[in-house]
């Protein structure tokens, strides 16, 4: 069993990470191996037909996946699922390779304990609907706070990976978050969701905590926080007195997305690329370059180019133009 770890896909915003030509390694998987979202994943949302669709897309993937829910997802509709076993954790089963797994829970893999605790805050409350793109269970209570520690205590405070969606009150504070969100908005029988992770941040041994959320790939201390980051956990092997035994596990950073959002092309590159494609640029500015689209706005890529375009204008063509083709790979696939 191979397994993978990445952070949030916000369905389908940010799921092209896991396309066939950005995770090139899952074309050659099986069912038997997994990749875990630490959050936010986005598959079920609204239970309408786009649901449908990208939970279709990733259950035909080669392997299957596994995650902890985050702030945006519909956590009464995903709570509707079924709860089967999934490697020893309860486990909301989506299709018959996409599971959810409940908080609290600790799924072994390959011989190895990882402990689940999904949720977090939100930080845009203020821009959603309650009920309909926010929900209070977004935070925990006090029962699943208890399911996981006794969950810790039948293996004595020993895991060998944590996977969450947001951190603990310490890490939280190292991202440079001084202040902690308040819990003004929801019903008492929520708990703080930092203050949980801290408890357990300080009282649990592990190897490595992986965690979502921030929307960036930084490593503070023993947390690895990922977004575009997709990571290998893997056996290393050393030599003792003469056979080659395993030391402990570390994780791999696989080639990705970021590289490919990275690429630069020339001008004339880049006008050959969207000449063949037929783009079209929102200008309203020629200084401000938005997203490729079809509106009022709109002119030719090309046409635009040819004008004459800044560096900058250049640069923001080339970031748009390697998002187009993430998307148009993600769509196709």
């Amino acid at each position: 069993m191979r397994i993978f770890i990445t952070g949030d896909t916000h369905c389908p915003h940010d799921i092209h990470k896991l396309n066939s030509k950005n995770f090139k390694v899952g074309n050659t998987l099986t069912k038997d191996d997994i990749v875990i979202i630490c959050g936010d994943a986005g598959f079920v949302w609204s239970g309408d037909k786009s649901d449908q669709w990208w939970i279709k897309w990733i259950t035909q993937k080669p392997w299957t996946t596994v995650y902890v829910d985050g702030n945006h997802e519909n956590h009464p509709l995903l709570n509707s699922y079924p709860e089967v076993d999934f490697h020893g954790a309860r486990a909301h089963q989506i299709t018959d390779s996409l599971y959810h797994i409940k908080r609290g829970e600790i799924m072994t893999l390959n011989n190895e304990r990882y402990f689940c605790f999904g949720g977090a805050f939100s930080h845009d409350v203020e821009y959603r609907i309650e009920g309909k793109s926010w929900w209070q269970e977004e935070l925990p209570t006090q029962n699943e706070v208890d399911n996981a520690m006794r969950n810790l205590n039948k293996v004595n405070n020993q895991v060998d990976y944590i996977i969450t969606h947001d951190v603990a009150t310490s890490t939280h504070i190292q991202l440079g978050f001084l202040a902690l969100p308040d819990m003004e908005r929801y019903d008492k029988k929520y708990i703080h969701l930092n203050k949980v992770l801290q408890n357990i941040m300080d009282t649990v041994e592990f190897k490595v905590w992986f965690a979502g959320h921030y929307h960036v790939n930084k490593r503070i201390d023993k947390v690895q926080i990922l977004y575009d980051d997709i990571v290998e956990i893997k056996k290393q092997k050393k030599i003792v007195f003469g056979q080659e035994t395993d030391e402990e596990e570390y994780y791999q950073r696989l080639e990705g997305i970021q590289e490919i959002m990275s690429r630069k092309f020339t001008k004339d590159e880049l006008l050959e690329r969207v000449k063949k494609e037929k783009l079209y640029v929102n200008s309203r500015k020629m200084d401000t370059i938005e997203h490729f689209s079809y509106n009022e706005y709109a002119v030719k890529v090309e046409d635009f180019i040819q004008s004459g375009i800044t560096n900058m204008e250049l640069d923001a063509l080339n970031y748009l133009y390697n998002q187009y083709t993430i998307t148009k790979d993600t769509l196709n696939d």
